[in-house]
């Protein structure tokens, strides 16, 4: 395969611009792919330009975007369209594209997810048209992807007039996505990504949202507490700081960040990019030289996989905030591969689980090879980028963060030991009952929107008075360490199992079924009744109630059908596992 980019200024150029490229574009290649990266202002102009490529290679698959940003041989361009070309020999590309205001972005998801599964694709690229709730949407029901398939993208930037959409077949989308599917046994992709933004003292529950992107509670206060009292910005500050001090989201192991775009006087926190009410956040700093090393650990990466061609997919805040050292972070990568890239509001990774994120302030590189690395591939010296003028300059900031990260980490650490011995029943080791209350009311935040459910197992055990009475309280307590352990080694992992009371138990059990729940029920019964564990050989039983929680349903209501099921376990001979009635 191969890569050649060229970048117009304006229509004016494309005569004197199709006369070189035919003379030095290959003659024979099994698919040529042309994607357009257009900061033009008028996106007709650039609607028109893709007509007119169509038209001069009607073989080849056109899509188009507009960016903030244009990247060409290791440089920043700005208000050009960016024409690159990949010339593939074992490889097709089969675009897929979606209108929103025509197909909603749920049933776009589903055709793609399902087109992916047969046509065997190595990589897909997504350009979407907006950072909005239908982008969201679509995002969200990509799953369950191909975990071969690898995934990656962009939002599209908006121009110096304010447009922002996607181009298919010289048409412009103001609100899809097109999807170019790279389909070939050949083709070698891989994804890297490049954050840098570091984390920054202790970590709050969002604990409501509006929507997707409006953050209204985090710990059940605004977020304009939460960044006046840690970093004494008021709601002004905090739009003209965002750049510096963004939220840091821990999701599927990746980190995410999220950029404050507005802050209202009520509070509430809007953010480029989606969160969900039970996700746990923490501010961030932002430190140029630890967005550099972020960047250099990636090109260590890509010049191990020696690819023929780079895509880099930039967060348009990234470039605000590199500023003058945007270039010292592009050009190393064109000593690599041919690489170009463009500016956008949001890139687009696959997780590597079957799901799709949306990220903000990171760099996201695809690099490209087909067949087996070359034998005569020769990685290029990498040395370690220059961030001393950056980091001289941030110096006392990364002190100051590196004390208060410490510092916190500390705090955290026996604040926890505290929990800990604040929240552990000390006899059975289980959690006790106001723990394990405040365990099921964050599983119900959690899960506001009904996505999945939630099961709860009571467990009394039987006749438990009269082993008291007849071996003593000794014996009483061991054998409430032993229920313990078997309901322990018996739970799934994620299930929440504390001591309600005496000889009570109450089993949380997030994403489980009415059916699952009694599974996990009946294996801990068994368990009971299989350990000989009083003096004389006998064994102590339970009984079990079991519920799920309804949709629109209430803690207490919840607790009074368990009770049920318990009464109903015992009265029907104790032993035994009893499911609550709808």
């Amino acid at each position: 395969m191969k890569q050649v980019s060229f970048y117009l200024k304006d229509m004016e150029g494309f005569h004197a611009w199709a006369r070189s490229f035919r003379e030095t574009c290959p003659q024979e290649a099994q698919t040529t792919f042309v994607s357009v990266f257009s900061g033009w202002k008028d996106k007709e102009e650039t609607a028109a330009l893709i007509r007119r490529l169509s038209k001069m290679l009607p073989e080849a698959v056109i899509v188009g975007v507009t960016t903030a940003g244009e990247i060409l041989s290791g440089y920043l361009s700005e208000r050009t369209a960016i024409l690159n070309f990949m010339f593939f020999d074992k490889t097709d590309v089969r675009l897929h594209t979606a209108d929103f205001s025509e197909t909603p972005p749920e049933e776009a998801a589903a055709s793609l997810v399902a087109k992916m599964g047969k046509e065997g694709i190595a990589g897909v690229g997504l350009f979407l048209a907006k950072n909005d709730s239908l982008s969201h949407r679509f995002l969200a029901n990509l799953r369950p992807l191909p975990e071969h398939v690898k995934v990656f993208g962009g939002v599209a930037g908006v121009t110096a007039a304010g447009s922002s959409c996607v181009f298919t077949g010289g048409l412009a989308i103001d609100s899809g996505v097109v999807a170019a599917a790279f389909i070939g046994e050949a083709l070698r992709v891989q994804l890297n990504v490049s954050v840098g933004w570091q984390p920054l003292g202790p970590s709050f529950c969002i604990t409501k949202m509006d929507g997707d992107n409006v953050i209204r509670e985090l710990d059940g206060n605004s977020p304009k507490y939460i960044y006046r009292k840690y970093l004494a910005l008021s709601p002004e500050d905090i739009r003209h700081e965002n750049l510096l001090f963004p939220l840091c989201v821990e999701r599927n192991g990746r980190r995410i960040m999220r950029l404050p775009s507005e802050c209202t006087d009520d509070g509430a926190l809007t953010i480029s990019g989606d969160c969900r009410e039970g996700e746990s956040v923490r501010l961030a700093y932002g430190d140029p030289g630890k967005i550099l090393d972020a960047s250099y650990k990636a090109r260590l990466d890509i010049m191990n996989f020696a690819p023929e061609a780079i895509w880099l997919l930039h967060c348009v805040s990234r470039r605000f905030f590199l500023r003058e050292a945007t270039n010292q972070e592009l050009r190393p990568f064109q000593k690599i591969a041919p690489s170009v890239g463009l500016y956008v509001y949001g890139e687009i990774l696959g997780d590597g689980n079957g799901g799709v994120s949306l990220l903000n302030m990171s760099l996201v590189t695809a690099s490209f090879r087909e067949g087996v690395q070359s034998e005569d591939y020769a990685a290029p010296i990498e040395l370690a980028p220059r961030t001393k003028d950056l980091n001289d300059r941030m110096k006392l900031v990364h002190c100051l963060a590196n004390f208060v990260e410490v510092t916190s980490t500390e705090a955290e650490m026996a604040n926890e030991q505290l929990t800990t011995l604040a929240s552990i029943d000390r006899l059975t080791g289980l959690y006790n009952r106001g723990e394990t209350e405040t365990i099921f009311r964050k599983e119900l935040i959690r899960n506001r929107s009904g996505s999945r459910d939630i099961s709860a197992i009571m467990i009394d055990l039987d006749n438990f008075k009269s082993v008291n009475d007849t071996f003593g309280h000794a014996v009483g307590d061991k054998v409430l360490r032993w229920s313990a352990r078997a309901i322990q080694e018996n739970i799934r992992r994620g299930d929440a199992a504390g001591r309600w009371g005496g000889e009570e138990f109450l089993l949380i059990l997030p994403g489980a079924s009415m059916q699952d729940a009694a599974d996990v029920a009946e294996r801990i019964r068994t368990a009971l009744e299989a350990g000989r564990i009083l003096p004389d050989g006998r064994s102590v039983t339970g009984s079990f109630g079991v519920a799920q929680y309804p949709t629109n349903g209430d803690a207490t209501g919840f607790y009074r059908r368990l009770d049920r099921a318990l009464y109903r376990a015992k009265e029907e001979g104790k032993n035994r596992v009893c499911l609550a009635e709808e």
